[in-house]
């Protein structure tokens, strides 16, 4: 089933450090709530959607998007999250010049 069928219910948002894809405690408590929100309302998808910021290069930027994407994914499994209703969608670098931790982030987005 597709992440962005059904009605969007929460969206759970986990930053990271500039090129890192390491998963601070605080990141790993946001999972866990994502997580246990996913069991609670019975998700029938999770869309698991990652950004950087535009310093560096866009191939670099990609990669990094793609680890990050991993590392939650794989943070949401640990958790209880069945894999076969998670979706990655790591987007690569944004277009804003923007370096603040809002573009180096995870976004997980719950629908039921």
């Amino acid at each position: 089933m597709p992440a962005s069928s059904g009605v969007e219910d929460s969206r759970y948002l986990v930053y990271f450090n500039e090129f890192s894809a390491f998963l601070s405690p605080d990141a790993l408590n946001v999972i866990a709530t994502a997580a246990q929100r996913a069991k609670e309302i019975g998700a029938k998808s999770v869309l698991v959607q990652g950004r950087a910021s535009a310093t560096g290069s866009p191939a670099a930027n990609q990669h990094l998007t793609e680890t990050r994407t991993q590392v939650v994914y794989d943070a949401l499994q640990k958790d209880g999250v069945n894999p076969a209703i998670v979706q990655q969608q790591p987007l690569g670098q944004t277009t804003t010049t923007d370096t603040s931790v809002m573009d180096r982030r995870v976004d997980i987005v719950l629908f039921k």
